[in-house]
């Protein structure tokens, strides 16, 4: 199968409703863990700011759908509330797939519980929209006397979206389970055979701080994500961070791809920092390009508070800086 027909396959499918990821996802996953599980709203103790464009398949030029390779915009902010032992945070998602488009808007806010022995539980909560989006000018059709043939132009829909979490932390520690799309909203767009409805998605994240030095810390992480309990995947990283401002690691998501990440905070508060993804596919390369791109900004914006205990050691971490 060439790689334009296996792309306009991919779109198709992802638009459709197959039970597979419908999620964005990210190489860079540990950097915004707020976007897959709410209870980790807030916990960077400052008022950050991160944004990351990811380019799937990067330099994919379509031969039979103009739609291109799948790019992903992502945008949070997340802050300790004022009125409890939480945060707040707010996200905006942006995912295209071809004819297909989805947009995520959604707030999340998270309350931190001390237990006994030094360890503390987050439970988080997040609301807001999901619009799925079809253009079906981009539609590759098998059929022309199909239905759809006679559709032009495009055509959105909103539909509320919930989901909550839970995230547990002792020393450098800390574990997490949470599910996204609660209320399994459907899009048909007024046609049956391109009903669509958005499934629960379950993530189960882990990971350990490991100081190795007093300027080295290394961080491997794992996040297995699963839809409606029917198919899984999982990633897996080991980040190294340098005296709090440069940092590294390889990453690998099942079956897939591996991946190589670099940053650097480049103010001398270290309140700004850039990294990059590089994704080296390794499945199905014929219909893809052989890379993924991912590039990431992160600014905390200067604050009085003093952070809150959260039931772990105070070492320097590649994305929270106690």
């Amino acid at each position: 199968m060439s790689r334009a027909i296996g792309l306009a396959f991919f779109f198709l499918f992802s638009a459709f409703g197959l039970r597979a990821q419908q999620d964005a996802q990210f190489t860079q996953y540990m950097f915004n863990p707020m976007y897959y599980n709410a209870a980790f709203t807030g916990l960077s103790n400052a008022n950050t700011l991160t944004a990351i464009h990811r380019s799937q398949w990067f330099g994919y030029d379509g031969t039979i759908n103009p739609g291109g390779a799948p790019t992903t915009q992502f945008i949070s902010y997340s802050s300790l509330s004022k009125w409890w032992n939480g945060g707040l945070g707010v996200h905006l998602m942006n995912d295209n797939l071809g004819p297909s488009n989805n947009l995520e808007l959604k707030f999340s806010g998270s309350y931190y519980i001390p237990i006994p022995g030094d360890a503390s539980i987050s439970i988080g909560i997040t609301a807001g929209m999901f619009s799925s989006g079809l253009d079906f000018d981009e539609l590759v059709l098998v059929d022309p006397s199909d239905d759809l043939a006679n559709l032009s132009g495009k055509e959105s829909q909103i539909r509320p979206d919930v989901g909550v979490g839970i995230l547990y932390r002792k020393g450098n520690f800390f574990g997490g389970f949470s599910t996204n799309h609660l209320l399994q909203p459907e899009f048909d767009f007024g046609q049956d055979q391109i009903a669509n409805q958005l499934i629960r998605h379950y993530y189960l994240t882990a990971g350990y701080d490991y100081a190795v030095s007093p300027e080295v810390t290394i961080t491997p992480t794992l996040l297995l994500k699963s839809v409606g309990f029917n198919s899984y995947s999982w990633d897996l990283s080991v980040v190294g961070r340098y005296n709090d401002q440069l940092w590294g690691g390889l990453s690998y998501r099942q079956s897939e791809s591996a991946s190589v990440m670099i940053g650097y905070s480049i103010l001398k508060d270290r309140s700004l920092a850039l990294a990059y993804a590089l994704d080296v596919v390794l499945a199905d390369r014929d219909s893809k390009e052989p890379t993924s791109q991912e590039v990431m900004l992160i600014y905390k914006f200067p604050t009085r508070s003093n952070g809150i205990n959260l039931g772990r050691n105070i070492i320097r971490t590649p994305r929270y800086r106690y």
